[in-house]
């Protein structure tokens, strides 16, 4: 079987890739091997809730509105703009977030410390290296230690030092002295990051961008993985025991793994180069109500270490239609190294200690948890290692010689938005086809 144009990967980059293929009048083929495309941008319903795969929350810089994403068929009716109600859990309260800013609502004591920590930070040398210095000579040595390396390290399961300042992306607010010095006064600088505001559905969960992506796709086929690929022969084989000969592959199956699919020397020893985290999200239905200081919250960073999850989210703070009236929609993400997932206990160990965390927080009742859904996702932050942004150059270089030109998140190995992986696409298939 021949296809000039071979999408791997149903996730929302490789349905827009498959769109704009389709409007084009060319020949392609998408191979999902789930049961139901989407990848990670998927909603769970089980009775009375929807969970989405994790936080998923739709930033918008490229495109003014969800109806003007190309190819995504959406309505902005179907879609509510909301005011991001974010917290830091530190002192024993929720601050703020980001917690940098607003240091000033800590208790006076720890206030007082960071505030004598940060007139001490260490001068930022010439050209700072890493993410740990970095946030360290940004925000001194209180603030680094007490909150931002430990909720950085929990969630991207590996030691900040091993990280590059390429880890420092557009979402990390930057050490703004003014901000921070009105944070310490309780002042309030009006600067808008970016997740200030964002989009989600009224109803239905972030599963309405990928319907609505997969809207009259021709050549799609679930179920059917992709167990190994030629590079000579520009052929790969599928778990449905068939062969599938390509001209341009657009891959958006995570990079590590795509070249160990290839079997090719060189592209093995990169490949194990690289290193990401893995994320469990555990999904529960709740029944009553939250207490106080969470009704409101769409989602609170935990930096304590004693703490087993990085994140506790409310999907039901963000919309109502997630679960119905008298429940909430709650979850928490637990970040594990990527060669640990498989050695993780997650249903009988990380699962009782995490609501076990969840009582003593005082947050959620274990007798008041009536459903729950935990979902894998066995890549979920790529690290930005010194050695990062070589090895993907050259990998990207031999895959292009064979024809693959790897697209969003995980296929270009980067830490990016829903709207940069569809973009990544868009711009891929533009830039392929003239």
């Amino acid at each position: 079987m021949s296809r000039k144009w071979l999408v791997a990967g149903g996730g929302i980059s490789g349905l827009a890739a498959a769109q704009a293929l389709q409007e084009r009048g060319l020949d392609y083929l998408l191979l999902e091997r789930c049961p139901a495309v989407g990848g990670l941008t998927r909603t769970t319903q089980v009775e009375d809730f929807c969970f989405d795969y994790t936080g998923h929350f739709l930033h918008l810089r490229r495109f003014p509105s969800p109806s003007q994403i190309p190819h995504a068929h959406l309505n902005d009716e179907d879609w509510e703009t909301v005011e991001r109600k974010s917290y830091f859990y530190a002192g024993g309260r929720l601050v703020d977030a980001p917690i940098q800013y607003h240091l000033g609502q800590l208790p006076d004591e720890l206030r007082q410390e960071c505030e004598t920590s940060y007139d001490a930070r260490p001068a930022a040398g010439d050209k700072i290296e890493g993410f740990r210095e970095f946030i360290v000579s940004g925000f001194g040595q209180a603030v680094a230690d007490r909150f931002l390396i430990p909720q950085n390290e929990k969630t991207m399961a590996t030691p900040l030092g091993r990280l590059s300042i390429g880890a420092v992306k557009r979402f990390f607010p930057l050490p703004d002295e003014k901000r921070i010095r009105a944070g310490f006064a309780n002042e309030a600088v009006e600067t808008a990051e970016y997740n200030s505001t964002f989009w989600y559905p009224k109803r239905g969960g972030i599963d309405v961008l990928t319907r609505g992506l997969a809207q009259g796709l021709k050549s799609v086929a679930t179920n059917e993985e992709i167990i190994g690929i030629d590079l000579e022969r520009r052929v790969v084989t599928t778990s449905a025991g068939r062969s599938v000969e390509w001209e341009n592959m657009l891959p958006s199956i995570p990079l590590k793994a795509l070249c160990k699919l290839t079997r090719d020397r060189e592209l093995t020893v990169a490949a194990e180069r690289l290193s990401h985290s893995s994320t469990i999200s555990f999904n529960f239905g709740v029944r009553g109500k939250l207490p106080g200081a969470l009704k409101d919250a769409h989602w609170v960073y935990v930096p304590d270490r004693d703490v087993p999850f990085y994140r506790f989210g409310c999907y039901s703070n963000i919309s109502a239609a997630m679960c119905s009236n008298g429940y909430n929609a709650v979850y928490v993400e637990v970040g594990v190294p990527g060669e640990d997932i498989d050695r993780t206990d997650i249903a009988s160990k990380l699962q009782t200690d995490v609501i076990a965390a969840l009582e003593k927080l005082g947050w959620v009742k274990s007798e008041d948890i009536v459903c729950t859904v935990a979902h894998v996702i066995r890549c979920a932050y790529v690290h930005h290692t010194p050695e990062r942004d070589q090895l993907v150059r050259d990998i990207l270089s031999r895959l292009n010689a064979a024809g693959i030109h790897p697209i969003g998140r995980y296929g270009l190995w980067d830490y990016v938005g829903m709207e940069d992986s569809i973009s990544s696409a868009l711009t891929t298939v533009e830039a392929l086809t003239g």
